[in-house]
């Protein structure tokens, strides 16, 4: 028979795991379908991958490119695992990417927000996204803090608000994430911001997977609740289906999943803006890779660029 201590932590545990999720399931945080995704009729079709965006977002914004886009010092990241379940691939985008006439993916996901947003990845991307969240940075800071930090790195040394970090490893808590995040430590369009976001959402990922959260109840119920204090998303988006694309991510090897930035190049324009547009090369490969779930060798070459 189980000691009466043990008994009263697994119950105890239960019951904030339960409390977590009815807050994540709480439908004033999730987002109407006409208010998350595009007409039916423009999207790509689904199938059995599982796909979900997310928007991390920084109010607190450092980065000073474009002081007029809300959306500068945001993290928008892919994450999406084939039917297969064998690899898996998260893609962070630059929001200062050109996309048309001169608007940046920042200026038009500020005005035309969800909708217009997962337009533009599944016609970049050419894969349906299934679900989307959008989470504050400092949910996402009590989340890392209860993950006990995430090493990062960075490939440059700066200061921003304050806090120092170096070439190479970095020790993220609540408040330097957010930092590192939305800073802006180099005048190149938010290229190496994006680089610094990709870290975090590598090391979040690898945290996530490695952190005991299933042999720890009170540790899984903790990060759920944490997620759930500052996140909107699609109905369908419930802890159950958010279960399904945990547990397929844990099951994957750690080098079976691959986080790149979504491939762009920049140049200086002759007044010194910096402008940022999508590799034009590497994105259409990527596009088609991903379309076909043949796309592990090549994100893993775009690793191996330092993407």
């Amino acid at each position: 028979m189980a000691k009466p201590t043990k008994m009263v932590s697994a119950i105890g545990s239960l019951k904030d795991l339960n409390t977590a999720r009815a807050e994540f399931d709480d439908a004033s945080k999730t987002i109407p379908a006409e208010a998350a995704f595009p007409p039916a009729e423009i999207r790509p079709a689904a199938d059995d991958s599982r796909t979900l965006m997310l928007r991390v977002t920084n109010p607190g914004i450092l980065a000073e490119a474009a002081p007029h886009s809300s959306s500068q010092g945001d993290t928008f990241a892919v994450i999406h695992v084939p039917a297969g379940g064998d690899f898996a691939a998260a893609l962070v985008l630059n929001p200062s990417t050109q996309i048309e006439a001169g608007q940046t993916f920042a200026t038009i996901a500020d005005e035309g927000e969800w909708p217009v947003v997962v337009a533009m990845v599944e016609e970049f991307l050419g894969i349906r996204i299934d679900h989307i969240a959008q989470l504050e940075s400092d949910a996402l800071g009590r989340v890392i803090d209860e993950l006990g930090g995430l090493q990062v790195y960075s490939r440059a040394a700066f200061n921003a608000d304050g806090t120092d970090f170096v070439e190479g490893t970095n020790t993220l808590d609540r408040a330097t994430s957010e930092v590192f995040t939305a800073a802006d430590p180099i005048d190149d369009a938010g290229q190496t911001r994006t680089r610094n976001q990709r870290a975090v959402v590598r090391a979040l990922i690898q945290a996530l997977k490695s952190g005991g959260l299933v042999k720890d109840p009170n540790k899984g119920a903790a990060v759920l609740g944490h997620f759930a204090s500052g996140i909107q998303h699609n109905a369908e988006l419930t802890t159950v289906e958010l279960s399904k694309i945990a547990n397929t991510l844990r099951a994957v090897q750690s080098d079976d999943v691959a986080v790149v930035t979504v491939p762009t190049n920049s140049h200086r324009e002759d007044d010194g803006t910096v402008v940022v547009e999508f590799d034009p090369e590497a994105a259409p490969a990527l596009k088609q890779a991903l379309a076909h779930d043949d796309f592990a060798d090549l994100l893993r070459y775009l690793v191996s660029l330092g993407y």
